[in-house]
């Protein structure tokens, strides 16, 4: 696949060279030449881009919003060179978005989102069951309320040098959104409209494919039985039972008072209707209104968008409200006054569960049997709405053993939630003199947000709330306070002087972050089925969790620029942070920054260069940490006799000192034959040091760890982002975009005794780690034992031996490459384009496939073997495998065969003890997708002159239509537990959806 992609991409480049040189029209302007243009960088700073002597891209707005979606992050796929971005597949959940690698070992790796020059809050409130996969809902990070129709352009500063002036923020990149304003009209108030309705289909390629042979147990052909007849193991959950074969038999729904067949033996045969059905055709309705308007004094937009969205899950939802405005207003000609504000309120219910824990898709994809009708199911709970499940204990005990029926688990334990969100920033923007400007500005953004999880009587046992055993049944609420405010205050200077361009800023900025923690649960269950307080509990409610924080960082700064002939360029910053979450002594930190750029083709006039700049930058970046990390805590727990107390379990230490991180760049920029082909390639390399860890000390502390500063990642990597514009003509144009790049971060340095921290460990017997001299998000787990030839060795059973250690190298999350591939046509006023996104490398762990290998339900485990038998014969008939492998020689110890000894697949493997290591479930995580493909049509204005409106476009769009290229079976690689450092596992993620979105888009 990469030769492919690499081939394909140099035939377009190299051929699109030769038609571009040979079209050079009268189409290309002189303007056209100018292409570097102006964009938005710190502090909402606007700047000629030829002036940076750092990277950044652009992606206009018209891009991000093309395509409906509940959280607009995920529209930024394979659009930008070094960003990141993985979707999971989770209704409302969460995105991952890492630029240019990592650079916490344990800390937050998300890069920063900035809107109209104020940090925003992109947190998620996901606990730590649900980040390692134990269970848990993934409630999004809040970044995705912005409405992506309010979005003027994204800006990506993706070097320390190009987010120096804010601080230890933005040490992770950062993502600057100008959104759109209002601008001065002759007359009315310019209306714009858009509306787009989604239709979701399941991706059956990201779904399981079950085997039909054989239904349900673990133990082979044998059948139970009752009343002298053959009965179904209804207790197993597992599809390794008897082969099909169309005789009558007791099944589950046999004993199930009400049901269709109660009373009734019923054929052996696998499901007319399997959990594919399960699943609803999703839906998303957007629609979006603004208004503005403006004189020379003020101006002013408003805008209304509202998304409800239903999910391929049956029972869920989410309504979006974002109502946004803006407005400036000019006292004078000196002082202009700006304002923001955006309310946003949400409500969500039905989020799929993630992880392994009470997930009805770990049940689909791990422990299902293949006799069980879907439809069945929904008819049971339809006729009573109580847990009749195909999971019984006993024919006497039809209580659930295992599994809740999954409609009394979408329809009764479903959770819900609501968030409130409001952002405002207003500013006071003051023209000292021509040439100083000085700025007041105050953001402030911050939500609340209520949790509710259910579980309804009659549900199978499960960790729940706050408790840390079982419940049969309970309620758990959790209100939450989040906020962020930033005061700046900036003064500017800008002056020509004949061939030098002189721009110079200092400025202060205080950050406040609160949030605040309130959660509550039952314990010991319901006391009245279907009332959901925490008064209805069996047993006196656990001890409630609160949390009230806050952190201070003060920073002050200054930067300069100068340029001379608008050639030559050279900046530097530097800025000072002092912040609370730090020790008195050691809370002051201090970074600079220095950045260069040439723009060499004002020293080289050829007529087919358009435009040539090399650039180099140098930063360092500074960072705290979480607050309440310095001073030791008791904290309450659940009273026995009296009250009692716990000491934390990780020492806090008053010694804390900043991390550090060193980034240097060098990149160069070409645009040839007026623009119609062009590249921009880069060079960087971060060394992010002094990592805040918790490392183990002595127990005799009263602790096990203690927070320290130690460990050293290093990332290197190549950027590339490129386009050709192979045919330009008066009416048609083909532009082609592309970028590529590969960052890597390893783990070069832990403290002296350490090899080894670890990010999570995880159900299949794997961890995700940072192992010293290797690279970060590395899986660990046990492998095959290989013979000195490499080949793979099989013990005395048949089955592949394992190593005795579970600290072996099986590859680490992280992508070799990743890269987009666009082409856009546009012939007068109808457009298409496609985008093609691709990930090369990475690994991913499947506890689906880790389980589901013992529990049959896949089609690999049936089939004729060698002899032409059912593999799942017994040996004595003939069944089981000759795996491929090498044995010992059973008459010379010390030498190795190829093996012989057959495998029995009689029996689950789980019964026969012959599972694989956890190895052989480490999938090559690449793929390659048809990300998007859009086509719209902007009527003519000759039809619409007679009209009320200005403008209309109808358009078409597909998300995520073809995976065109994948290695991991019956699911999306992307797919996984939310955003976070823990990667590279899956375990009963949601399938992946097709979307199509039919769009209008009006002006008036």
């Amino acid at each position: 696949m990469k030769k492919l992609t690499a081939g394909v991409l140099t035939l377009v480049l190299s051929s699109s060279l030769v038609v571009a040189n040979a079209q050079q029209t009268k189409n290309d302007t002189v303007k056209t030449q100018d292409i570097e243009g102006v964009v938005v960088t710190a502090l909402g700073i606007k700047r000629e881009k030829k002036a940076l002597g750092y990277s950044s891209q652009e992606v206009k707005g018209e891009d991000i919003s093309k395509a409906p979606t509940t959280n607009f992050l995920n529209n930024l796929s394979g659009k930008v060179a070094g960003l990141d971005i993985k979707q999971g597949t989770n209704f409302g959940g969460s995105t991952n978005v890492v630029l240019r690698g990592y650079k916490s070992i344990l800390g937050d790796n998300q890069a920063l989102f900035v809107v109209d020059g104020v940090p925003i809050i992109n947190s998620n409130i996901n606990s730590t069951d649900q980040k390692t996969a134990r269970g848990g809902y993934d409630y999004g990070n809040t970044a995705s309320d912005i409405n992506p129709n309010d979005i003027e352009s994204l800006n990506v500063l993706k070097g320390a040098a190009a987010t120096a002036l804010y601080g230890s923020r933005a040490q992770n990149g950062a993502i600057i959104i100008t959104t759109k304003k209002g601008s001065k009209r002759n007359k009315g108030v310019g209306v714009e409209y858009s509306s787009a309705f989604t239709v979701s289909f399941v991706d059956k390629t990201t779904f399981p494919e079950y085997q039909t042979e054989y239904g349900q147990g673990y133990l082979g052909q044998g059948f139970g039985s009752y009343q002298g007849f053959p009965r179904v193991s209804f207790g197993h959950d597992a599809s390794y039972g008897p082969r099909y074969d169309g005789n009558l038999v007791w099944q589950y729904d046999a004993f199930i008072p009400g049901s269709a067949t109660f009373g009734q033996r019923t054929a052996w045969e696998v499901a007319k209707n399997g959990p594919i059905e399960f699943f609803n055709v999703g839906t998303n309705t957007v629609n979006n209104i603004s208004l503005n308007g403006g004189n020379d004094v003020a101006t002013y937009r408003f805008s209304y968008g509202n998304t409800y969205a239903t999910d391929i899950m049956p029972n869920s939802r989410l309504n979006k409200n974002n109502f946004a405005g803006n407005a400036s207003y000019k006292f004078t000609d000196k002082l202009t006054a700006n304002l923001y504000a955006n309310f946003i309120t949400q409500r969500t219910q039905g989020r799929s569960t993630t992880g392994y824990s009470d997930n009805i898709m770990s049940n689909f994809r791990q422990w299902w049997a293949t006799n069980v009708d879907l439809k069945e199911q929904e008819a049971l709970y339809n006729m009573s709405h109580q847990n009749y499940t195909w999971n019984i204990r006993s024919v006497t005990d039809i209580r659930p053993q295992y599994w809740d029926n999954p409609y009394f688990k979408v329809y009764e334990n479903y959770q819900s939630d609501s968030r409130d969100r409001l952002a405002v920033n207003a500013s006071l923007n003051y023209d000292l003199t021509p040439d100083i400007n000085l700025m007041a500005r105050v953001g402030r953004d911050g939500y609340t947000m209520k949790v509710e999880e259910r579980r309804a009587v009659g549900s199978v046992a499960a960790p729940f709330g706050l408790n840390d055993v079982d419940q049969p049944s309970g309620y758990a609420v959790s209100n939450y306070n989040v906020s962020e405010t930033n005061y700046d205050f900036l003064a500017t200077y800008k002056k020509t002087l004949n061939d030098f361009n002189l721009n110079a800023l200092v400025g202060t900025n205080l950050n406040v972050q609160s949030n605040e923690i309130n959660q509550q649960s039952t314990s010991g269950g319901l006391l009245i089925p279907g009332l959901y307080t925490i008064s209805n509990s069996v047993s006196s409610p656990a001890l409630p969790f609160l949390s009230d924080t806050e952190k201070r960082i003060f920073g002050v700064f200054a930067q300069a620029s100068l340029g001379y002939k608008n050639t030559y360029y050279l900046e530097g910053t530097i800025r000072r942070d002092q912040s609370s979450a730090l020790p008195d002594d050691n809370n002051v930190y201090w970074y600079p920054s220095v950045s260069g750029s040439l723009v060499f083709s004002n020293l080289i006039k050829q007529p087919w260069l358009s435009f040539g700049k090399v650039r180099a930058a140098y930063a360092q970046v500074g960072s705290d940490t979480n607050a309440n990390l310095l001073s030791n805590v008791y904290l309450a727990q659940n009273p026995f006799l009296s009250s009692m107390y716990a000491y934390n379990t990780i020492a806090k230490n008053k010694d804390l000192k900043p991390q550090r991180l060193d980034n240097i760049e060098l990149g160069a920029n070409m645009e040839f034959f007026k623009n119609r082909l062009g590249f921009d390639v880069a060079w960087f390399k971060n060394k992010a040091f002094d990592q805040i860890l918790a490392l183990p000390v002595s127990t005799g502390t009263g602790s096990g760890s203690q927070y320290k500063n130690a460990g050293t990642l290093e990332t290197k990597g190549f950027e590339i982002s490129g386009h050709v514009i192979p045919i330009k003509t008066s009416d048609f144009t083909w532009n082609v975009d592309v970028n590529w790049s590969n960052p890597n971060t390893k783990v070069v340095e832990l403290a002296p005794g350490i090899e080894n921290i670890q990010l999570g460990t995880l159900q299949g017997g794997v961890s995700i780690n940072a192992p010293l001299n290797q690279d970060y998000g590395t899986i660990w787990g046990a492998d095959f034992v290989y013979a000195p030839d490499g080949q793979k060795v099989v013990g005395e059973n048949g089955a592949y031996l394992s190593t005795d250690s579970s600290d072996k190298n099986l590859g680490s999350f992280q992508a070799k490459w990743m890269g987009g591939l666009r082409n856009s046509f546009t012939y007068k006023n109808l457009s298409l384009s496609f985008l093609i996104d691709v990930k090369q490398g990475g690994k991913v762990f499947s506890l689906d496939q880790y389980y589901g290998y013992g529990t049959g339900l896949y089609p690999d485990s049936v089939g004729l073997n060698d002899l032409g038998n059912p593999i799942r014969n017994t040996l004595a008939n003939g069944g089981g495998v000759i795996l491929p492998g090498v044995m010992v020689d059973p008459n010379n110890p010390n030498n190795y065969i190829t093996n012989t000894t057959r495998l029995d697949k009689s029996q689950s493997s789980q019964v026969l003890g012959t599972d694989p290591p956890p190895a052989a479930f480490v999938y090559d995580a690449s793929f390659v997708k048809l990300r998007e493909v859009a086509i719209s049509y902007k009527l003519p204005s000759s039809v619409l002159a007679s009209t009320f409106l200005r403008d209309l476009t109808v358009g078409l769009v597909g998300t995520n239509l073809w995976i065109i290229h994948k290695n991991l079976p019956y699911a999306d690689p992307e797919a996984g537990l939310s955003s976070g450092n823990i990667q590279g596992y899956q375990s009963g993620p949601m399938p992946a959806t097709r979307n199509i979105a039919f769009t209008l888009k009006a002006n008036f």
